[in-house]
């Protein structure tokens, strides 16, 4: 089935309305933060927020403020709200919403003045008597502009020009008209009803990217990225679409390059290792609108095993498990030079198997500053505060770190996991808290996460070293032995 079209004062009533809603937050005092603007706006929009944004950024008509990540209107975005600009901005409009619209660039700011082909031609006067036609005596009233109402809101939104009156329509007296038999009026065929329009983004059909995979319902979303489950059309495969739509909006247009550069980077880094507990990357496209990659499709997180312990941890032979085969998957990144450097719950994820899988190597690099290249400071959120190593807290110090890091991240998440807490600095050891976990365990979680450099382990070798040696009665294996599940969860 087509699509509908979707008109130009459709979206110029739209752009004006997220703008309309900008200026009433900063009267309320309500956020402005771009992901909150997003969320309560997208339902009410017909087409994706990302674009209007866009429009609204490129077209100067709303600033960010980097510093508080708010959105803010121009002195533009003003004049518009006031009713000024209108022709300006439904000009605008019609150029960047081209594709959408239906039409080319160069058309875009006219009005629409080619009448619908489907409807058939009036009887022309040749085939009616003068007594027959009754004119109107007064021209009509102007037309009103149309207005469209957003049902969450209740607001009504003026689009930008109104159309043009109808011309006036001669009515006929219900009498047989003679035709001249040389010329038929053929009968009017009745017009088809038109398709229905979804009524929200959930009735929305599956979008498809690339001709290759289709986007289906989103699985979560995070500082960075959104993930959605997805098919790989080829295959028949489910798989995991992440898009990072948000993260522009703590950058200009001119910073998105580097920002996509280092994207690209990380993601072909981390594609290159092949590890059972990593997850798999199977294809980028950042050279698209909204840039986005593809994961094999995993089911539930550390994190979400943490919140089902109600505070008290996972089982110890779970913890254990998973602790082990994220050491080795460190141990295989590392060995390549990759380093993760933002170990913390949301990014240990599991197979129908229950194997633990490590992913979003290197992200945290995407948005690091660097002065050199004009990229602000940006802060994706303090979740993983508690599992950083103190070097990559100092900025000036976290380009030097090394895989030491992630040995002290890994630390951290081995004391939540035995005892459902986060670990102080006069914290009891693990086995204190837990009297199920391995009295074996404490010396090595000491260590793993000293904060001195040159007190901790150096890398997962060193620390493997001192795990086998810990257990000599070897209850889990010997050293280069990985532990996978292959029971189904």
């Amino acid at each position: 089935m087509p699509k509908p079209s979707i008109h130009r004062d459709t979206v110029c009533g739209e752009a004006l309305f997220i703008l309309q809603s900008l200026r009433e937050n900063g009267r309320l005092g309500r956020s402005s933060k771009l992901a909150d603007v997003k969320a309560a706006l997208e339902p009410s929009v017909s087409l994706e927020f990302d674009s209007y944004y866009l429009f609204l950024r490129k077209y100067l008509y709303i600033a960010l403020d980097h510093r508080e990540a708010q959105l803010r209107l121009t002195e533009l975005g003003e004049r518009v709200v006031d009713g000024e600009l209108q022709d300006k901005f439904a000009m605008e409009v019609g150029e960047f919403f081209a594709e959408q619209l239906g039409t080319d660039a160069s058309s875009a700011h006219r009005d629409d003045e080619v009448a619908d082909p489907t409807m058939p031609p009036p009887p022309p006067d040749m085939y009616l008597e003068d007594s027959d036609v009754v004119r109107p005596v007064e021209p009509p009233p102007p037309a009103l502009p149309r207005a469209r109402t957003s049902a969450p809101f209740g607001l009504e939104i003026p689009v930008a020009a109104p159309l043009p009156a109808p011309p006036p329509v001669a009515s006929v007296r219900n009498e047989a008209l003679p035709l001249p038999p040389a010329a038929p009026v053929p009968p009017i065929a009745p017009m088809a009803p038109p398709a229905p329009v979804a009524a929200s983004p959930v009735a929305r059909a599956a979008e498809l990217l690339d001709q290759r995979y289709q986007k289906l319902e989103a699985l979560g979303a995070g500082p960075l990225a959104t993930a959605y489950k997805g098919r790989f059309n080829a295959l028949g495969l489910d798989i995991c679409v992440k898009e990072l739509k948000d993260i522009f909006g703590y950058f200009s247009f001119l910073q998105r390059g580097e920002v996509l550069k280092r994207l690209k980077k990380e993601l072909c880094a981390q594609a290159q290792v092949r590890h059972p507990g990593i997850v798999q990357v199977l294809d980028q496209n950042t050279e698209t609108a909204r840039p986005y990659y593809v994961l094999e499709l995993l089911h539930g997180s550390l994190k979400s095993k943490l919140e089902e312990g109600g505070g008290k941890g996972v089982p110890v032979a779970l913890a254990l498990r998973c602790f082990l085969q994220i050491a080795y998957a460190l141990r295989a990144a590392h060995a390549v030079g990759l380093t993760h450097h933002n170990l913390k719950p949301e990014n240990i994820l599991f197979d129908v198997y229950g194997n633990a899988k490590l992913g979003d190597f290197g992200l945290v690099r995407v948005v690091e500053q660097d002065a050199s290249k004009g990229l602000p400071q940006v802060f994706v959120g303090a979740g993983g505060m508690v599992y950083l190593a103190p070097e990559l807290i100092h900025q000036q110090r976290a380009k030097d770190a090394g895989p030491a890091a992630d040995v002290y991240g890994l630390g951290i998440l081995l004391y939540e996991m035995l005892t459902g807490q986060i670990p102080g600095r006069r914290s009891p050891l693990p086995s204190e808290v837990n009297s199920e976990a391995p009295a074996g365990l404490d010396a090595i979680f000491d260590k793993m996460t000293q904060d001195r450099v040159d007190q901790r382990y150096p890398d997962l070798e060193a620390m493997l070293e001192d795990f086998y040696k810990s257990f000599p009665e070897a209850q889990f294996l010997a050293k280069g032995d990985l532990i996978l599940s292959s029971e189904p969860q």
